[in-house]
């Protein structure tokens, strides 16, 4: 089972094995620097605005989330179900694939999303396509192809999405929500 995880978690592209681990440390609280310092690493000049967008992601999924989210201990090779929804958001938020996107935050936050959550969620993405970290969705049929063929070649349109009051968020009451929020 260990070996089947191990290669599971070694098979997600950089972008996606990028945002696990930060979502873990982030949702956690185990290390906002070193979530920073890989993103950084990955992005450039541009990683800590991702990372710090990424953050405010995980703050509006605790303001407006209905149910407890999973996620794994960072370093763990198992991905759980709520990450692999996550990915998703990013992988669609890469493609423009909106729908699709707005209907995998409300399976996350069992409620409606608020565009707040969307747009930051484009804002990481949009950062992480333009430095070749690419994020595939877990999604059988046409609409899964469609997005990967768009998330190969990325456009400013996900940009546009994602206004800069998305990161106007108070972030010490976020955090207050958080441990309701993650097991």
């Amino acid at each position: 089972m260990c070996d089947q995880d191990l290669s599971l978690f070694l098979s997600l592209f950089r972008g996606e094995r990028l945002l696990v681990g930060a979502i873990r440390r982030l949702a956690l609280g185990t290390g906002c620097p070193g979530a920073v310092a890989q993103f950084e690493f990955v992005c450039g000049w541009t990683g800590q605005e991702a990372c710090r967008t990424l953050e405010v992601f995980l703050q509006q999924l605790a303001l407006h989330g209905r149910r407890r989210l999973t996620v794994s201990r960072p370093g763990d090779p198992a991905v759980t179900r709520d990450e692999r929804a996550m990915l998703d958001v990013f992988a669609f938020a890469q493609a423009e694939a909106y729908d699709a996107m707005d209907a995998r935050l409300s399976d996350l936050l069992d409620a409606v999303p608020p565009a707040s959550l969307g747009a930051a969620a484009c804002i990481v993405a949009q950062v992480l396509a333009m430095n070749g970290c690419f994020v595939e969705a877990e999604v059988e049929g046409e609409i899964g192809a469609q997005c990967w063929a768009a998330s190969t070649t990325p456009s400013s349109t996900a940009a546009q999405c994602a206004p800069a009051a998305a990161t106007t968020w108070p972030c010490q009451m976020a955090r207050e929500n958080f441990s309701r929020l993650f097991t």
